[in-house]
């Protein structure tokens, strides 16, 4: 019986794309690789890359992505409170590939595509945040700048996360530490810095 590397377990089809393009990233760069060569790396068809990424930059981002979508379904329902909706961002699958590229930055040539992520994610998830802070009855000005803070906390956390060596800390310990400080910052108890 021979075995075929065609019609790979959907659940594996994307890591093993990844785990491609993570390899091609730190061998020859990341604006250097095409998607025709994570596709061969990978042994699966180009249209197979794009079933699961809309992109390149999709390969890093897709976990801290899912997170991210979780996240925002949270606050639009009303049954998690803010507190139990930020706290489920550290929860579940860990972003490896995203940490790999944070801490690799360098020899991937992808710090551009890491700032321009990052500032667009944090975007979404304070867009996020400050709609259910105002539904709560915060005052538009109060929920922005309070929503920014959280979502500069998580953020902020998956970064040290990567930094600190993903696989030595659990996540969820690292988003609890960042809300902590952002909830002390934030309380802004009788501090007035103008």
């Amino acid at each position: 019986m021979t075995t075929s590397t065609r019609g790979r377990p959907h659940a594996s089809s994307r890591e093993v794309l990844a785990d491609a393009a993570c390899e091609l990233f730190l061998e020859q760069g990341y604006d250097a690789t095409s998607v025709a060569e994570i596709t061969r790396r990978a042994g699966v068809s180009r249209s197979s890359f794009f079933n699961y990424f809309e992109s390149k930059s999709g390969l890093l981002w897709f976990v801290f992505d899912a997170h991210t979508g979780a996240l925002v379904d949270a606050l639009e329902g009303s049954r998690a409170t803010l507190d139990e909706a930020l706290a489920a961002f550290g929860r579940g699958e860990p972003p490896e590939t995203l940490a790999l590229a944070i801490v690799d930055a360098r020899t991937m040539r992808v710090e551009e595509e890491l700032l321009a992520g990052r500032a667009a994610r944090q975007s979404r998830i304070a867009a996020a945040i400050a709609a259910r802070l105002e539904r709560e009855g915060e005052s538009p000005v109060r929920a922005e700048i309070r929503a920014a803070g959280y979502a500069a906390a998580l953020i902020g956390a998956v970064w040290r996360w990567a930094l600190q060596g993903a696989g030595r800390h659990p996540l969820h310990g690292a988003v609890a530490e960042s809300l902590g400080a952002a909830a002390e910052v934030l309380s802004g108890e009788g501090s007035r810095p103008y």
